[in-house]
């Protein structure tokens, strides 16, 4: 394998390592709708979600990895990372 290759293959684990999808545990009264990875190479995650008392109003925030807790109101999500 030439340095080209080598260099390809530390950017593939890279981006496996920072996309392996956090466990979210939302507050009660709201329902996770959507996890995604935002860029190719970080480690952000966006969380969208609604309030059951207003689901037709999408909220999201982004989390880093690592992240393992927000505090919103009453409620508190929790983050677990593999």
């Amino acid at each position: 394998m030439g340095l080209k290759d080598w260099l390809i293959a530390g950017v593939a684990v890279k981006a496996l390592k920072s996309s392996q999808r956090p466990g979210v545990i939302s507050p009660p009264g709201i329902t996770v709708i959507g996890i995604n990875h935002t860029g190719v190479i970080s480690s952000s995650w966006k969380i969208t979600y609604v309030r059951d008392d207003q689901p037709s109003m999408k909220l999201n925030f982004t989390i880093k990895k690592g992240v393992t807790g927000r505090s919103e109101g009453s409620g508190k999500w929790t983050f677990h990372w593999s």
